[in-house]
């Protein structure tokens, strides 16, 4: 179903207010800056439908600011991506002390979860996509650095996305809701392609998810010894989110840090049953493979296995 809202049929201040409303409600908690309105009063229409999980809209708008603030972010606890495409005027996405000037065809993502400013000091039409984080960081998992930057849309893939994204917000609304969702996920690839094109790190968000989780289980069992490894160091040494190597984990009905435990656990009931480690206490054990705390392996590894960890030995020995 395609929304369409505007301000046309208000007269004076109500427009504004209803402007907020609208923002706010189609994409997230704003607050907002508008010049002094013209004589006929403020001008804006935003056109909304989804595709799937994502949420698409085109707006056409009066000049003004909208921005995030901490205590904004704070308050409202929304958690998208969003990404804004210029087809007329010029639009500044500013976050993390970066500022991408946006002229038609020209598109950037910026976190909502984070102090950002979009300035429209022209008339202008914005094309805007809103991605959930998860299924963002499943998709396109971005490097740091990367928002607020400046994806051209005269040539790349940028030249290839700009295009089928303005095509798909005219003429989507008359298909059916599993279509919609699947040109949804071809948007969504062929975004993340224009960032993996763009980023320094391209080369990392062009790698399929199973390479992602592959590495990751090599570097886990490479570093299970190590009792500060967590989901944090593992996703910064793959030089990936960590909510994206959940969501690379969830996909295998597991998580990180439950994966890790997994890993440790099997890596201790080895030296339990290697008689050439008879002599080597539980304790030490548990240490060897990356536990803080004895009562804790003790516990995990009768979860895990029906017998403590004593028993387990015994049993064997027997």
């Amino acid at each position: 179903m395609t929304l369409d809202f505007s301000t046309a049929p208000l007269e004076g201040r109500a427009r504004l207010d209803y402007w907020r409303e609208v923002v706010c409600t189609t994409f997230v908690q704003y607050e907002m800056d508008v010049p002094q309105p013209t004589s006929a009063g403020f001008r804006g229409r935003v056109t909304a439908q989804t595709l799937g999980d994502l949420g698409v809209a085109r707006v056409v708008s009066d000049p003004h600011t909208v921005f995030r603030s901490p205590t904004l972010i704070r308050r409202s606890g929304e958690d998208d991506l969003l990404v804004n495409l210029a087809v007329q005027g010029c639009v500044t996405v500013s976050q993390q002390e970066r500022d991408a000037v946006l002229r038609p065809g020209d598109f950037t993502v910026y976190d909502s979860a984070r102090p950002c400013r979009i300035v429209c000091a022209d008339p202008f039409e914005l094309l805007v996509l809103k991605v959930p984080r998860p299924l963002f960081d499943a998709h396109c998992p971005l490097a740091r650095d990367a928002m607020a930057t400046t994806v051209p849309g005269d040539h790349g893939v940028g030249a290839l996305f700009a295009p089928f994204f303005h095509s798909l917000t005219a003429h989507s609304a008359g298909l059916s809701p599993d279509a919609r969702a699947r040109i949804g996920a071809t948007l969504l690839e062929l975004l993340a392609t224009a960032l993996s094109e763009r980023t320094d790190s391209g080369a990392r968000l062009g790698v399929p998810r199973a390479a992602h989780m592959d590495r990751a289980r090599r570097y886990i069992i490479d570093h299970i010894a190590d009792p500060d490894l967590s989901p944090a160091m593992v996703a910064r040494a793959l030089g990936i989110s960590v909510r994206y190597l959940h969501a690379i984990f969830r996909a295998e009905d597991t998580s990180p840090s439950r994966w890790i435990l997994q890993q440790r656990i099997d890596r201790a009931a080895g030296l339990l049953a290697d008689p050439g480690r008879a002599g080597r206490s539980v304790t030490d054990i548990a240490y060897a493979v990356g536990f803080k705390d004895a009562s804790h392996f003790t516990r995990a590894f009768k979860d895990r296995h029906g017998f403590n960890p004593r028993e387990y030995r015994r049993r064997l020995a027997g």
